[in-house]
């Protein structure tokens, strides 16, 4: 079986793959593989919306992994449980990465936390609890994103800042971080793109340049088949982009760390 960072590589057949390779292992003689299979597996039930089961395997599997393992489940059960709108449990295990990802050498540390303050910025941001904060953690998760030469993520970041600041109609810094955004995304292919060119769009219809707005939302309805099978206005790409499904928030429900 073959391991990615995406919950959409793995069927829902692969559950049993996973059970028969875990019945296979000894936790006790294979630690270490046995928890690096039972990561995938809290992946996997998170990816399916089963938070409770996921939450319990990734439990048991912690003490049977090694520091930079125990990173990877902490964040992804914190992820399970910001699905499940446990987002104080959720801050709590974010913040037992942080403690631990900087006893790490190397970029494994920028790399945790990294995951760590864009994680950290979406529950802030998903919650309405603080902007300001949500923007600050945004920005450190693309401090250290580029420390890592993390692209995609950088891009993902600077998107973010933007989008808040978006929501929060305050214009003057969007056009940079949405061109840094953009310049990260555009070499990962037209869908990474798309995020960009809809905070764009209505960064535009906000500045009173509504038929610059209606010009691009023609020109995202004429590549993505996303927008160009529906007849969107940009009163519903505000609602549909800004507030319900959001460009990171496809993004975090199928990004897990094996």
């Amino acid at each position: 079986m073959t391991l990615t960072d995406s919950f959409k590589q793995y069927p829902v057949e692969d559950l049993d793959s996973i059970e028969t390779g875990l019945l296979a292992l000894k936790k006790e003689v294979y630690p270490l593989e046995w928890a690096r299979l039972m990561n995938i597996k809290g992946i996997l039930l998170s990816s399916l919306k089963r938070n409770i089961e996921a939450a319990d395997i990734f439990n048991e599997a912690l003490p049977y992994a090694d520091d930079i393992l125990k990173c990877k489940i902490m964040l992804n059960n914190a992820k399970n449980d910001f699905y499940a709108e446990r987002t104080d449990s959720a801050l709590e295990l974010i913040g037992k990465v942080f403690d631990l990802a900087k006893t790490l050498k190397g970029n494994m540390t920028n790399f945790f936390l990294a995951h760590s303050h864009f994680l950290r910025g979406q529950i802030y941001y998903q919650t309405k609890r603080d902007k300001a904060a949500a923007v600050s953690e945004f920005k450190m998760a693309e401090f250290y994103f580029e420390g890592i030469a993390d692209l995609l993520d950088v891009g993902l970041s600077c998107m973010e800042i933007a989008r808040v600041h978006i929501k929060n109609k305050y214009l003057r810094p969007v056009w940079n971080y949405l061109k840094k955004s953009e310049d990260c995304l555009r070499k990962f292919g037209l869908q990474e793109n798309l995020g960009v060119m809809v905070c764009r769009a209505v960064a535009l219809f906000h500045s009173a340049r509504e038929e610059e707005a209606q010009a691009l939302l023609k020109e995202i309805y004429k590549l993505y088949d996303e927008f160009g099978q529906g007849h969107y206005m940009i009163s519903q790409i505000l609602d549909i982009y800004l507030d319900i499904h959001t460009r990171t928030q496809k993004y975090i429900s199928t990004h897990g760390l094996t």
